[in-house]
C-alpha cells in the first residue's frame, strides 16, 4: 500500500482546527443562503422534495404532464416559465387532487423572481382552500421566509412562539433581515439564565448573529464568547467573532486564548484571530506562538502563522525557532515553513537541517522540504540521500523521495543502488522503487529480482513487484512461478 501523505496532512488539519469548529462552519453554510436573498437556484433538498412528490403520484393523466413540465422548468431555473405552467395547472384542473402542490410550487417560482407579495397570496390561498394539505407546513415556512419582503411582521412574531423548531429558526432569520434590533433582543433573551430554548435554536441564533454584522450583534457575540457555559455555543460565538472583522474583539480573543481552561475553546480563539488580516491580529498571533500558556496552543498559533504567505511570517517563525529549545516547537516551525512554500522558507529549512544535530528535527526538516515541492528542496533531499553520514537520516530522505518521485529521481536512486554497500539503505531504496509509479522503478525492481547478488534483496524486490498491479510486474511474477 502506498503511504498517503494526504492522510498525514488531514490529521494535522483536524487536530489544529478541531472537528467541532468544522461543524460550526458547516452550520453557518446551511444558514448562509438567507431568507429572501433571491438565491439563484433551487437547492438539492427542494428539488428532491419536488421529485419525490411526482414519483409518489404515479399518475399518467394530462394534468400530471403539465405538472412535470413545471418541475422541469424549476430544475432549469426557468422561474417565469414555471410560474406560468403551474398557473395553467391550477386554472385548467381546479378540482385536481394536486392543486395544493401546484399552488406551493407556483409560489416558489414567484419567490425566486422576487414577486414576494404574489407568492404570499398564493400561499394564503393554499392555507385557506386546502387546510389539510401536506404542503401546509412548507407554505408556513415560505410565508415566514418572505415576511420581511411582504411586511408581514405579525406572522414572524407568531411563529417565533411556535413549537416547530424549523419554522422558528426561519422566523428568526426573517426577523434578522427585517428588524435586526428586535432580532438581537430576541437572541439575548434566548441566552438568559434559566432559558429553556432548544440548543439547536441557540446555535442557529449565534450563526445568524455572526452573519448579520453590526454594532448591535458584535457585543452580544462577545458576551457569549466570554461567559457562555455551553462549550459548543461558546466556540461558535468565538468563530463568528473571527468572521466579524471587528477589531474590538481582539483583546477578548487573546484573553480567551491565554486564560481559558478548555483547550478547544482557546484554539477556537486563536483560529478566530487568523480570520482577520489586520496587523494587530497578526501581532497577537505571533505573541501567542511565542508565549501561549501551553505547548499545544503554541503549536496551533505557529501552524496558522505558516498559512500567512508574507515574508514577515518567515522572519517571525525563525525568531521563535532560534529562541526556543522545545523540540516539538521546532518541528512545528519546520512544518509551518513548509506550508509557506516560498523560496525563502525553503532556504531557511535547509539552513536548519545543515545546522541541527537532533535526529527528530532533521527528519522533520526533510519532510518539510518534501512538502515544498520545489526543485531546490528536491535537490537537497537527493543530496542527503546520497551523502549524509547518518544512515537513518539517509533512509528518511530516500523514503520521502519515494513518495513523490519523477523519472530523473528514480534514475538517480537506481544509480545509488548500484553503488551502495549498506544493505539497510538498499532495502530502503527498494521500498522507494516499490512506492514509485514510474515504469523505470518497476524495471529496476525486476532487474534486482533477477540478478542481485543478495538473495535477501531479490526476495524484497519480488515482494514489492507482487504489490504492483502493472501488467509487466504480473507477467514477471508468473514467469518466476513457472
Amino acid at each position: 500500500m502506498r503511504y498517503d501523505i494526504r492522510n498525514y496532512l488531514r490529521g494535522r488539519m483536524l487536530s489544529v482546527v478541531g472537528l467541532s469548529l468544522l461543524l460550526t462552519l458547516v452550520a453557518g453554510g446551511m444558514l448562509g443562503s438567507g431568507a429572501g436573498r433571491h438565491s439563484t437556484g433551487a437547492s438539492a433538498q427542494e428539488l428532491g422534495k419536488l421529485n419525490r412528490f411526482i414519483q409518489s403520484s404515479n399518475a399518467k393523466d394530462d394534468a400530471m404532464k403539465v405538472f412535470r413540465q413545471g418541475r422541469d422548468q424549476i430544475e432549469d431555473e426557468n422561474w417565469s416559465g414555471a410560474e406560468a405552467t403551474f398557473n395553467t395547472f391550477i386554472t385548467g384542473y381546479p378540482k385536481h387532487k394536486d392543486v395544493d402542490a401546484a399552488l406551493y410550487w407556483m409560489a416558489f417560482a414567484l419567490k425566486k423572481q422576487g414577486k414576494y407579495a404574489e407568492a404570499n397570496r398564493q400561499l394564503e390561498r393554499l392555507g385557506r382552500e386546502h387546510p389539510r394539505s401536506n404542503w401546509i407546513d412548507d407554505a408556513r415556512a415560505m410565508r415566514v421566509e418572505i415576511a420581511g419582503q411582504t411586511g408581514n411582521q405579525g406572522i414572524v412574531e407568531k411563529e417565533l412562539d411556535d413549537n416547530d423548531l424549523e419554522i422558528k429558526a426561519i422566523a428568526l432569520q426573517s426577523l434578522f433581515q427585517s428588524n435586526p434590533e428586535r432580532a438581537a433582543a430576541y437572541v439575548t433573551d434566548l441566552f438568559k439564565p434559566g432559558s429553556k430554548a432548544d440548543r439547536r435554536l441557540k446555535e442557529n441564533a449565534i450563526a445568524l448573529l455572526g452573519q448579520h454584522r453590526g454594532p448591535r450583534t458584535t457585543p452580544i457575540l462577545m458576551e457569549l464568547a466570554r461567559n457562555q457555559t455551553d462549550p459548543k455555543a461558546r466556540k461558535e460565538a468565538i468563530f463568528w467573532l473571527g468572521q466579524s472583522g471587528d477589531e474590538s474583539a481582539f483583546n477578548l480573543l487573546k484573553e480567551i486564548a491565554t486564560q481559558s481552561t478548555d483547550t478547544e475553546v482557546a484554539k477556537a480563539a486563536i483560529f478566530a484571530l487568523t480570520q482577520h488580516s489586520s496587523p494587530r491580529a497578526y501581532e497577537l498571533l505571533v505573541e501567542l506562538a511565542r508565549s501561549a500558556p501551553s505547548t499545544e496552543l503554541r503549536l496551533d498559533a505557529i501552524f496558522w502563522i505558516g498559512q500567512r504567505r508574507n515574508e514577515a511570517a518567515v522572519d517571525d517563525l525563525m525568531k521563535i525557532y532560534r529562541a526556543d529549545q522545545n523540540v516539538e516547537i521546532k518541528k512545528q516551525i519546520l512544518f509551518a515553513l513548509s506550508q509557506h512554500r516560498s523560496q525563502r522558507a525553503v532556504e531557511e529549512v535547509i539552513k536548519i537541517y545543515d545546522a541541527e544535530t537532533n535526529r527528530e528535527i532533521r527528519d522533520q526538516a526533510i519532510f518539510a522540504l518534501q512538502q515544498t515541492n520545489s526543485q531546490r528542496a528536491q535537490a537537497k533531499i537527493l543530496d542527503i540521500a546520497r551523502s549524509e553520514p547518518d544512515i537513518e537520516v539517509r533512509k528518511q530522505a530516500i523514503f520521502w523521495l519515494g513518495q513523490r518521485s519523477g523519472e530523473q529521481t528514480i534514475e538517480t536512486l537506481s544509480q545509488m543502488y548500484d553503488t551502495e554497500k549498506n544493505n539497510s539503505v538498499k532495502e530502503q531504496l527498494i521500498f522507494a522503487f516499490g512506492q514509485s509509479r514510474q515504469k523505470s522503478a518497476l524495471r529496476k525492481l525486476m532487474q534486482i529480482a533477477k540478478s542481485d547478488a543478495s538473495t535477501d534483496m531479490r526476495k524484497t524486490a519480488i515482494f514489492w513487484l507482487g504489490q504492483s498491479r502493472d501488467p509487466e510486474a504480473v507477467k514477471f511474477i508468473e514467469e518466476i512461478l513457472k
